[in-house]
C-alpha cells in the first residue's frame, strides 16, 4: 500500500505543476493559449494516472479486506 500510495502523489505532484504553469501561460498574450492546451493536456494524462493509482490500492484494500473476512471465518 505504501508503494502505491507513493505512486499516487507523484502525478498529483505534476498535475499541480501543470495546473499552475496553465494558470501562468493563461495570462500571457504571445502564445498563452497554446501553452494553456499543451498544460491541459499533460494535466489531463495526469489525471488518468491518478485515477489507475487510486483504482489499484482500491482493489489492494478489497484483497486485504477479503483476506482478513477469510481468516476470521477460518479461525471460527
Amino acid at each position: 500500500m505504501d508503494d502505491a500510495l507513493h505512486g499516487l502523489c507523484q502525478p498529483l505532484t505534476v498535475l499541480q505543476c501543470r495546473l499552475a504553469m496553465g494558470e501562468l501561460a493563461g495570462g500571457e498574450l504571445v502564445g498563452g493559449m497554446d501553452t494553456l492546451r499543451q498544460a491541459i493536456a499533460d494535466a489531463l494524462v495526469e489525471c488518468t494516472r491518478v485515477n489507475l493509482a487510486v483504482g489499484l490500492m482500491r482493489e489492494m484494500l478489497q484483497h486485504e479486506l477479503q483476506m482478513d473476512r477469510d481468516q476470521q471465518e477460518r479461525t471460527r
